[in-house]
């Protein structure tokens, strides 16, 4: 038996102290996860988680600022918001065209300002007549709706826009998380 005389006693707090060499897997693992966690803060500065995107064109005199979803799940409400700005006023009638695979993106779908007609055209699209108020230079359309439940990981669409004879086109494109 040993009393406490006859015990060894560590003299140094360091002797548990691994070597440089046994200690270099653990400061490559937290480098790696440090650049990792970097990468993910900078991607979302820079907007690549951002849910809506935003995007313009200029067609004549007439200014065209689109907002779209660019991340959609089931079941959420979604709209894609078309604003129209013009020096001078607005025609009588605008026409929105949306290709029919885009279109499906939406449930319990709705159009705002009421459309004055609405109808399917032969080459895959969908085109909605809309009346801006009388006399103004500038107007907003949305189509709103749920995001429906089918599954396809993308639907790219294409937005048409003609008014007064001045044509526009906007490619959009919304991506489906589960």
């Amino acid at each position: 038996m040993q009393n406490i005389f006859q015990a060894n006693i560590q003299d140094s707090t360091l002797d548990d102290i691994t070597s440089e060499e046994r200690n270099r897997g653990r400061r490559r693992l937290r480098l790696a996860t440090l650049l990792a966690v970097a990468a993910l803060v900078i991607a979302a500065v820079l907007g690549a988680f951002d849910q809506k995107k935003t995007t313009g064109q200029r067609a004549g005199n007439l200014d065209i600022q689109v907002e779209y979803p660019s991340v959609i799940r089931a079941g959420n409400e979604i709209q894609l918001r078309v604003a129209l700005n013009s020096p001078e006023p607005l025609p009588e009638t605008v026409k929105l065209t949306l290709n029919e695979d885009y279109l499906m993106l939406f449930e319990d779908f709705s159009v705002f300002p009421e459309p004055e007609s609405e109808a399917a055209r032969g080459d895959g699209t969908v085109e909605f007549e809309v009346a801006p108020a009388s006399g103004a230079g500038q107007m907003v359309a949305i189509f709103h709706g749920r995001a429906s439940d089918q599954w396809a990981p993308k639907s790219e669409g294409a937005l048409g826009i003609t008014a007064d004879g001045t044509q526009a086109r906007i490619d959009i494109e919304t991506w489906r998380i589960p």
